[in-house]
């Protein structure tokens, strides 16, 4: 199921990319600190990798990151990292470290599920930001649960129900 989830996000973000022009994903939103959808994309993808990656060394390090800054501005790229990473993901339980910043590079104990939730609702907390991109650029592309969590989601569809 944690895969599941995390595969629908990543899908949703690549049907965006599919349906925004190469000027599109690399404009500045003002609204968001001047950072583009590019760049919110490059951070998702970078942060799941980060997790990928440390299944195989077992220690996962989000503080020291490769930062590919071609993948803010070639949103073809993006798109075949993001269809690879849904490959990628699928991967047993482990127990894993996690490095902490500003602790002297100390670790604490994860495991690659958790890591994978985490990714996942990182992912969707960027979405919504995306979201609000698309917003400023005034398309209407994405539905009205793209970027929302699950458990509002859920909320939202309890409370509709005891109406």
């Amino acid at each position: 199921m944690i895969f599941l989830q995390l595969t629908q996000q990543l899908r949703s973000l690549s049907n965006v990319l599919t349906n925004i022009t190469d000027e599109q994903y690399k404009t500045r939103i003002a609204h968001l600190g001047n950072v583009s959808i590019g760049e919110h994309s490059r951070h998702i993808i970078e942060l799941l990798l980060c997790a990928v990656n440390g299944y195989n060394t077992r220690v996962v390090d989000y503080v020291n990151r490769t930062r590919d800054l071609t993948l803010q501005n070639d949103k073809d790229k993006a798109q075949l990292q993001l269809q690879k990473l849904e490959d990628l993901i699928n991967l047993p339980d482990q127990k894993l470290k996690l490095i902490v910043d500003g602790f002297d590079s100390a670790t604490v104990d994860t495991t690659y599920f958790r890591e994978v939730v985490y990714n996942t609702e990182h992912t969707i907390h960027h979405l919504a930001l995306i979201k609000v991109a698309l917003i400023d650029m005034k398309l209407d592309i994405v539905d009205e649960e793209f970027g929302m969590a699950y458990a509002t989601l859920k909320y939202k569809a309890a409370i509709a129900n005891d109406k």
